[in-house]
């Protein structure tokens, strides 16, 4: 990547941050009940700026996993990721955000399926999780499509890392005990140390050739244990509702489930 393009790349993720901070997504997600953090204020946001046709850009995969970063980082509906990919990947009969159509792995591929009816189910992140009925069409996922995905769900679990660190470090700051802040004890600052490592690792992986589906996998578990770190900074009220910690750590995990059963789905 030349570096006219990196800076190209970093501008149009810092516009993604800052339309990002003009349409704030709401915590719609209580136990227990189907919830959907879709905003079609953002999506059109983010539609005007360009992330909608960004698959048609030769220089795509130079813009995508930056800009997948700050979608992460600002807990932006799943649906802006997934449009990548056509729709929603369908696993066992659920969907996320179901549209009209939904993605399906086949032994001869990716594939389109129309959805015929869908039923929203409890799940445990705010992804409008509906059980479907679908019908196959003759439409196949382009390569490039699917990579594009993978790109992106990558970039969005290290946004979603980073998001989580960048709140854990905060409150370290502002937080006192023994005499002086968190941030002050050795212990503390290991282990946002080892977390901010971990971050740096997922970023970088976003710009490589070949961020695949193994960069996928490991950014699943990166996530998971960044987010691990950052609990055990916070303490017990980054479990609450009323403080966005969990957002984070709710969603890292929900995703990386999710992208596990669709990778061991490729080798079966």
């Amino acid at each position: 990547m030349t570096t006219a393009l990196t800076k190209e790349a970093d501008a149009f993720a810092v516009t993604l941050r800052q339309v990002i901070a003009d349409h704030p997504v709401p915590d719609v997600w209580r136990p227990g009940s189907p919830s959907d953090d879709r905003t079609p204020a953002l999506d059109a946001a983010l539609a005007a700026v360009g992330w909608a046709e960004l698959l048609e850009d030769p220089d795509a995969p130079a813009f995508i996993g930056p800009a997948a970063v700050e979608l992460g980082r600002g807990l932006v509906p799943l649906s802006e990721v997934d449009r990548l990919l056509g729709g929603s990947p369908l696993h066992q009969g659920l969907a996320r955000y179901p549209g009209e159509r939904v993605i399906v792995r086949t032994p001869e591929g990716l594939r389109e399926h129309r959805v015929l009816g869908a039923l929203p189910v409890p799940y445990g992140d705010c992804l409008a999780v509906h059980t479907v009925e679908t019908e196959p069409t003759d439409a196949a996922v382009r390569p490039e499509a699917e990579s594009a995905w993978l790109r992106a769900q990558t970039g969005y679990l290290a946004g979603l890392a980073t998001g989580a660190l960048d709140l854990a470090v905060d409150h370290v700051k502002q937080r006192a005990a023994f005499g002086t802040t968190l941030s002050g004890l050795e212990g503390v600052q290991f282990r946002l140390a080892d977390a901010a490592t971990a971050v740096e690792g997922m970023r970088r992986l976003v710009t490589r050739e070949d961020c695949g589906p193994a960069a996928l996998a490991h950014a699943g578990q990166a996530a998971e244990t960044v987010v691990a770190q950052c609990h055990q900074v916070v303490g017990a009220i980054g479990f609450t509702l009323e403080f966005p910690l969990h957002r984070y750590s709710r969603r890292a995990r929900v995703l990386a489930a999710w992208n596990d059963a669709w990778l061991e789905g490729a080798l079966t």
